[in-house]
């Protein structure tokens, strides 16, 4: 699992042969976790508080462009 971005209280990773539609893993140290579609931003699964996928959501909006190319090359 390619690791993309290290966050203090997350991760950010894309799974070879993962399913579309294009997406990322947001994985928290705490234990929550969910996936964020890096085209429409939709986050899928449960964090709470919802406060703390504020950084890394504004780190896959600003990195559209280069997460989908990253998805493309991992993804098979």
């Amino acid at each position: 699992m390619p690791k993309l971005k290290q966050f203090p209280a997350c991760r950010i990773a894309i799974y070879p042969r993962d399913h579309r539609p294009p997406h990322v893993h947001v994985e928290f140290r705490d234990g929550d976790r969910c996936t964020v579609e890096i085209e429409t931003l939709l986050v899928a699964g449960t964090v709470r508080p919802p406060n703390k996928l504020k950084e890394p959501l504004a780190w896959i909006a600003a990195n559209q462009v280069e997460l989908l190319a990253k998805w493309k090359e991992i993804v098979r």
